[in-house]
């Protein structure tokens, strides 16, 4: 049971915030590929006015008798790295407690209007808000994947994109595949994954730099960044997607995306198949008008 005693369960800059939560939903507010969310409050809130996410992991049954102190060793080493990003597009980190599922949950920002393919689903959006969207990833892309020790985010797709009151995107679930690279994990996850998978983390023949986890790099976090709504929707078999991909097909480009073609270019460019001829989140950050010239060749020469 949760958490173990023999272990930490939790560190000065990644609390354990059990004792200081209410849980107000019986029932998942919502149910993810390895996880559960709940909502809570803070006890000493009394106007409740901040709703946080209890984003409760789950995984299959297990006959591994180390599962349980593997999962909770990896979560609180983890999170300790995770709680100190900090980025207005990128998912805030409080904590974690246990007692919400059987396993332990992330406490994380609540984000009522959910994720941005939820978002779409329920309302009508413009090209030029998907395309802000777009621009607010690669910031939180960029800020990632140029700190110090470079962080991957290992799964950026529409479901792990939140938005927020104002209407601005925050990427979560960051690192989140090296929590849940086990079987137990794996044998949640979806098929559905493999239409935003950069081609090199699909492909067998793949070399390959470590035995055992996830082989998810900064330019993996690229190929991914344009996938756009679900690609290939033509195709109703997954796993189909994986011999296309690795083929070199892409999906068609948005009618939006066509008519300029500076973006179709950058698309096209970070869809390439050799991760290396991928451009890094520092130019497609000045190719979407977000830094200037002179900031991303200072960025380029590791000025900034």
């Amino acid at each position: 049971m949760f958490p173990l005693d023999n272990i930490p369960k939790e560190t000065k800059l990644f609390p354990d915030l059990t004792g200081t939560l209410r849980q107000i939903d019986a029932f998942p507010r919502a149910i993810g590929e390895h996880s559960d969310l709940f909502r809570a409050h803070r006890i000493n809130d009394e106007r409740q006015e901040e709703v946080l996410a209890l984003k409760t992991l789950r995984a299959g049954s297990s006959s591994n008798p180390s599962f349980e102190t593997v999962v909770q060793t990896k979560l609180v080493e983890l999170g300790n790295q995770w709680v100190q990003l900090s980025h207005p597009n990128v998912a805030k980190i409080h904590g974690v407690a246990y007692g919400s599922g059987r396993l332990p949950a992330v406490v994380m920002d609540f984000y009522d209007a959910g994720s941005i393919v939820s978002y779409m689903k329920a309302q009508a959006v413009t090209d030029e808000e998907k395309l802000q969207w777009v621009k607010e990833i690669a910031l939180a892309l960029k800020y990632l994947h140029r700190r110090k020790t470079p962080v991957v985010h290992g799964d950026v797709r529409g479901a792990n994109v939140f938005v927020k009151a104002n209407k601005e995107c925050v990427l979560a679930d960051v690192g989140m595949v090296y929590m849940t690279d086990m079987p137990e994990f794996v044998m949640m996850k979806s098929a559905a994954t493999c239409r935003f998978a950069a081609p090199e983390l699909m492909d067998p023949n793949a070399p390959r730099q470590t035995v055992e986890g996830p082989e998810c790099t900064t330019q993996s976090d690229v190929f991914c960044i344009f996938s756009g709504d679900v690609p290939f929707s033509h195709k109703k078999n997954d796993t189909s997607i994986i011999p296309l991909v690795l083929s070199g097909e892409r999906p068609e480009l948005p009618q939006y995306i066509q008519e300029h073609p500076a973006l179709a270019r950058l698309v096209q460019d970070c869809w390439a198949a050799e991760p290396h001829r991928r451009p890094n989140m520092s130019n497609v950050c000045y190719r979407l008008g977000l830094t200037s010239y002179l900031r991303y060749l200072l960025e380029w020469i590791g000025v900034l």
